[in-house]
């Protein structure tokens, strides 16, 4: 399968991503939002925990967690501390 890759300012920066990448690693239809909840859940994580997530086991990977960072901070999500 191939992702449709899209381009993005962060941060004065421009970053390509894959749209529908954190959605098909988690197991989510690309039409589905994906719950707030667990995307803190999985930012609160370390790399190498494992979880469930709706009968399906999730191992934190890097990528998985850059993933998901990305995703919070693009929902506008981030806590400001």
């Amino acid at each position: 399968m191939t992702y449709e890759k899209e381009d993005i300012k962060l941060g004065g920066k421009t970053i390509t991503i894959k749209k529908g990448a954190l959605s098909k690693q988690l197991g989510i239809p690309i039409d589905k939002d994906i719950p707030k909840s667990l995307l803190w859940k999985l930012d609160k994580m370390k790399i190498g925990e494992s979880t469930e997530y709706k009968g399906r086991n999730l191992k934190i990977t890097r990528l998985l967690k850059q993933r998901v960072s990305l995703a919070i901070t693009l929902k506008g999500m981030r806590k400001k501390n």
